[in-house]
C-alpha cells in the first residue's frame, strides 16, 4: 500500500495536510485510488490526537502501541473507517489474519466506496488462500472501479481456481463485452474448457483466435496440442506447417513439430526438428537444457535413447565452455542407464568448473551405483576440500568407504553428515541413521546399532529397510526375537516378495525355533529370487537339518559352498556342516 506516514510531525496543524498528500499519490495496481478518510473537523480533538498518535507508533515499527491506540479509537467512535483500516493492516503485518478480516471488513462495511479497503481484504484472502471470499472482493472494486479491466481478470482466474466454470466464461464474456477480445481470452477460456474435459469447445476456442492472426504463434502451437490429443495428428502437422510460414523465427514451432512426430512414432523426424531447434542460437543453454529433461522424462511420447544422447552430446558440443553443457549431457547418460558416459560427461563439467556442488553430487552417484568405491572415496575427498561439512557430500563419501569395507573411515563421514544435516530433511536422516545401523554392527557396537534402527524408524515408521536389517541383526543375535518377529512382519508387508525380507522372516523364525514357519518363508524367498544366493541356500539347509531332513540339507549347503567359493568366500563353517551333516551354529 505503501508507506502512510514516513516523518515525525513538529506541529499537529500540519498533520491533516501532509498525511493527505502523501497518501493520495499512493497507488493500488499502479491506479491513483481513494485515501482512507480524513477526520473531519467535527471529530474530537481527542479522536485527532489518537488517530495521528496511532500512525506515529506505526511508522515508527511500535506495532503493539499503535494496536492499543487505534483499539481507544474504535470504542469511542466505532464508525471510524480508517482506524479500522490501520488495525487490519496492524493483524495483517502481524499474520494475524482472523483479526485482519474482521477489521478490513469493518471498514468495507463503513465505507464500500474505498478502494483501499477492499484491496487490503483481498491481500488477507490471498495469503490465507481463501479463493472461495475472493470475487465477493472483486464485485466490491469492479462496482468502485468498473473502467479497470485486471479485477474483472483476476475475478475470472480466481472463479477458474475454484472450478467456477461456468462462472469464469461468463466473466470473460464480460470482460470481452466492456473492453474488447485479446487473444490471452482465448487461451484462457480454451484452458477452462479443458479443465471441463470439453475438449471441442477449446479446439473452437483456439480455432477462432488462429483465425484472426495473433500476435505470435503461442495458438498456433496449443490447437496443434490440442489436435494432436484427439488423434488428428496430420491435422496438427498441417498447422503447424502454416504457423512456420508466418512466424519463420519461432523455435518453439519447431519442437512442438517433434512432439507431434513422437505422437505418431515416427522417431527420424521427431529427433530432425529437435535437432533444428537445438542448433538454434536464439534458443539459450536453460532453454536447450529444459527441452532435453522434458524429452527424457516424457514416458507417455518417449523419444529414442540414440536420438536422446546424440541431441545431449550436441550441447556439450555446441558449448564446449560450458560446465552446464556437460552436466546436463551427464544427467541425459544417467537417466539412460549408461553411467560410464554419464561419469566421464561428470567429470568433464568438473575439469571446466569444480565450484558446482550439484555435479559433484551426481558423479559421487554415479559412481557409487557403478561400485566405483575407490573413485568415489578419492572424488568424495576432494569435493569436502570445496564444501566441508556438506550433508549429502558427507553421505556419498561415507558410502565410497562403506562399499569398500572400511567401517572406521565410513563412521567418521556419516557421523559428520547426521551432525550437519537439516533437522527437517526427514529423508536424509532415516537413511542416515539406517545405515549407521548396519555400520555400527559391522563395528560390533550392538548397543549404538541398536539406537540408530530405533531412531531410524521413529522417524519413518514403514522404513522396511531400517525394520528389515535391525530384526536381522537381533535375531543374529537371538535378541529380542519377538521384536524381531514383528518388524521382520511389517517389512514384508510393507515390501511383499522381496527375497532378502523373506530370508529375515525365515532366519526369526528360525532363531524361535518355528522350523516350519521357517521352512514357508525361505521357500518363498528362493521363489521369488531371481538368483538365489549362498546365503538362501545355506539358511534352507539349516532349516531343512533342523526339521530332519539331512539329505537334502546336505545338498543345500554344498550348493551354497559351490557360489561362496566361486567368489572367494569362507567356506570352512559350510564344509564342518557338510562333513558332519548337521547344523552347526
Amino acid at each position: 500500500m505503501g508507506q502512510v506516514i514516513g516523518d515525525v510531525f513538529f506541529f499537529r496543524q500540519l498533520m491533516a495536510f501532509i498525511w493527505l498528500l502523501i497518501m493520495g499519490h499512493v497507488a493500488v495496481a499502479q491506479q491513483v485510488v481513494t485515501a482512507p478518510r480524513i477526520l473531519t473537523a467535527g471529530d474530537s480533538l481527542l479522536i485527532k490526537e489518537l488517530y495521528f498518535s496511532g500512525i506515529q507508533q506505526k511508522s515508527a515499527g511500535q506495532l503493539a502501541a499503535a494496536e492499543k491506540t487505534f483499539d481507544k479509537l474504535v470504542l469511542l467512535q466505532p464508525d471510524n473507517d480508517a482506524a479500522h483500516f490501520e488495525l487490519a493492516r496492524i493483524y495483517l503485518e502481524r499474520e494475524d489474519y482472523t483479526e485482519a478480516e474482521q477489521a478490513a471488513k469493518r471498514a468495507v462495511g463503513i465505507d464500500p466506496d474505498n478502494e483501499w479497503y477492499w484491496s487490503i481484504l483481498l491481500d488477507i484472502y490471498k495469503k490465507t488462500g481463501n479463493i472461495k471470499a475472493m470475487p465477493s472482493v472483486f464485485d466490491g472494486l469492479i462496482r468502485v472501479d468498473p473502467k479497470k479491466r485486471s479485477n474483472y481478470q483476476e475475478k475470472a482466474y480466481v472463479l477458474y481456481l475454484d472450478k467456477q466454470y461456468q462462472a469464469s466464461l461468463a466473466t470473460y464474456d464480460t470482460i470481452s463485452r466492456r473492453f474488447g477480445e485479446t487473444d490471452e481470452q482465448y487461451f484462457t477460456k480454451s484452458q477452462i474448457y479443458l479443465a471441463q474435459n470439453d475438449i471441442k469447445s477449446a479446439i473452437g476456442e483456439l480455432e477462432t483466435l488462429v483465425s484472426r492472426r495473433p500476435a505470435d504463434a503461442k495458438g498456433y502451437i496449443l490447437l496443434a496440442e490440442l489436435y494432436t490429443k484427439v488423434n488428428e495428428s496430420k491435422r496438427a502437422i498441417t498447422l503447424l506447417d502454416e504457423a512456420s510460414a508466418l512466424y519463420p523465427d519461432e523455435p518453439l514451432i519447431l519442437l512442438s513439430k517433434s512432439d507431434t512426430y513422437l505422437a505418431m512414432n515416427r522417431q527420424k523426424q521427431a529427433y530432425d526438428f529437435l535437432r533444428q531447434a537445438f542448433i538454434r542460437t536464439d534458443l539459450d543453454i536453460d532453454a536447450k537444457a529444459g527441452i532435453l529433461y522434458t524429452a527424457v522424462a516424457n514416458r507417455n511420447r518417449p523419444m529414442a535413447p540414440e536420438s536422446l544422447t546424440r541431441l545431449a552430446d550436441l550441447l556439450a558440443e555446441t558449448y564446449p565452455k560450458e560446465a552446464k553443457a556437460h552436466a546436463v549431457k551427464g544427467d541425459v547418460y544417467m537417466q539412460l542407464q549408461q553411467l560410464e558416459s554419464a561419469r566421464q560427461a561428470y567429470l568433464e563439467a568438473l575439469d571446466i568448473n569444480q565450484y558446482i556442488e550439484n555435479i559433484w553430487q551426481q558423479l559421487l552417484q554415479v559412481e557409487l551405483q557403478m561400485a566405483k568405491y575407490n573413485d568415489v572415496e578419492l572424488h568424495g575427498k576432494e569435493s569436502l576440500k570445496l564444501f566441508p561439512n556438506h550433508p549429502l557430500l558427507l553421505f556419498f563419501t561415507g558410502h565410497g568407504f562403506l562399499g569398500n569395507r572400511k567401517y572406521s573411515e565410513a563412521r567418521v563421514y556419516l557421523e559428520g553428515a547426521l551432525n550437519v544435516a537439516n533437522e527437517e530433511h526427514t529423508p536424509l536422516l532415516t537413511q542416515l541413521y539406517s545405515n549407521l545401523g548396519d555400520l555400527y554392527n559391522a563395528l560390533d557396537m550392538h548397543a549404538e546399532s541398536d539406537v540408530a534402527y530405533e531412531e531410524a524408524i521413529a522417524l519413518d515408521s514403514t522404513n522396511a529397510y531400517a525394520l528389515n536389517n535391525y530384526a536381522y541383526y537381533l535375531a543374529i543375535r537371538k535378541e529380542k526375537l519377538e521384536l524381531a518377529a514383528e518388524m521382520s512382519k511389517k517389512s514384508n508387508e510393507l515390501m511383499p516378495n522381496y527375497p532378502s525380507y523373506q530370508d529375515t522372516y525365515a532366519w526369526v523364525f528360525f532363531q524361535q525355533g518355528k522350523y516350519e514357519e521357517a521352512l514357508k518363508w525361505i521357500q518363498k524367498a528362493i521363489k521369488n529370487s531371481d538368483k538365489v544366493s549362498d546365503t538362501l541356500l545355506e539358511h534352507h539347509g539349516d532349516i531343512l537339518a533342523k526339521l530332519g531332513d539331512t539329505n537334502n540339507a546336505v545338498a543345500q549347503w554344498k550348493k551354497a559352498r559351490a557360489i561362496s567359493e566361486s567368489v572367494g568366500k569362507d567356506i570352512d563353517k559350510l564344509s564342518k556342516k557338510i562333513d558332519a551333516r548337521q547344523f552347526i551354529d
